[in-house]
């Protein structure tokens, strides 16, 4: 299981870190909203909490389905000290930073995404990695019969070829720092652009590619490439407004209760794109890069989670290898 060696072999990998120590990661964060809670008065009639959600951005509907079922279950168990809750999922569908600017602008309440020191200055995050950090892992979408990646062994090689992303993702200012060069235009317009070869490669998650692959209204004319892995630290976070520490600390406090619990990886490896995300980077070159747009609080939380997650007892007993079953995923 090359995935788990990796995170076994960071330098922070040391059993004591436990869930204690991923407490410090949120410390801040948990500490104000334990304030904030001291000055109001105890009452016995709990609140209830109608909480709006993002819609599915398409192609990635099965990760959708896996951070809403975790939200729901961290709010969950949180109901005894914070009251019911109610999830209503907007009609529009919307981009990664426009979903971000929403809460901003009290349209949402909760959203997911890839995080960066702009994003974690005018949102709050709850910095507790719920992919894992497998995110980070990106295999690339290519045009059918395009093997000239296999030659590719070093992060050099790789900048003799383009990649296509996003206008507003943290993935192009990334490869863009490492001396990739990067064509930027919107997520579905990034599978005809490769198709039709004015670029190389398309990133995508490990999580994604399989899903966005099926889809052949986007994918017609591509392929998984079969030789490289392009990896860099870049966890998912739940996001909240900058204002909103009280749900921040509520979600926080339900995911380490989940963690604590295993419920958490349970939750996870259940989760199909994540073991077929983690059978992906087996038998491939993986080139690493560096992420400049990291956070020192985000990347101490990932050193404090990922070892915690890969000595869990779930994970030493998954085989990557194994084949998933097949899901129906649900549009809502």
């Amino acid at each position: 299981m090359r995935l788990v060696h990796e995170i076994q072999n960071m330098d922070v990998m040391k059993k004591a870190l436990s869930v204690a120590a991923l407490l410090l990661s949120v410390f801040t964060l948990l500490s104000a909203h334990a304030q904030q809670q001291n000055t109001n008065e105890v009452s016995t009639d709990l609140p209830h909490t109608v909480l709006r959600l993002p819609n599915i951005h398409p192609g990635r509907d099965a990760v959708y389905a896996y951070a809403k079922r975790l939200l729901t279950e961290s709010l969950r168990v949180t109901e005894p000290q914070y009251g019911s809750f109610e999830l209503i999922v907007s009609d529009q569908e919307t981009a990664q930073e426009r979903q971000l600017r929403s809460l901003e602008h009290n349209m949402l309440d909760v959203t997911w995404s890839v995080t960066s020191t702009e994003r974690e200055r005018q949102f709050l995050p709850i910095r507790i990695p719920i992919m894992a950090g497998l995110f980070g892992k990106r295999a690339l979408l290519v045009r059918e019969g395009d093997t000239r990646l296999k030659e590719v062994k070093s992060l050099n090689a790789l900048r003799a070829y383009r990649a296509v992303l996003g206008y507003d993702w943290p993935d192009t200012k990334i490869f863009r720092a490492n001396d990739i060069p990067v064509l930027e235009t919107t997520y579905r317009a990034s599978f005809r652009i490769v198709s039709e070869g004015f670029a190389d490669m398309f990133p995508r998650s490990v999580m994604e590619i399989k899903e966005e692959l099926l889809d052949k209204t986007l994918s017609r004319g591509l392929t998984i490439d079969e030789h490289l892995i392009i990896s860099y630290p870049s966890p998912i976070f739940f996001f909240v407004g900058s204002d909103n520490q009280a749900l921040a600390g509520r979600i926080a406090e339900g995911l380490l209760r989940l963690f604590e619990t295993g419920k958490f990886q349970e939750l996870l490896l259940a989760h199909d794109n994540f073991r077929e995300g983690m059978a992906l980077t087996e038998g491939r070159t993986v080139i690493e890069i560096d992420n400049p747009l990291l956070s020192e609080q985000s990347r101490l939380a990932l050193e404090k989670f990922l070892p915690e997650f890969a000595t869990s007892e779930a994970v030493l007993k998954f085989d990557a290898t194994e084949p998933a079953a097949p899901t129906q995923v649900v549009k809502q």
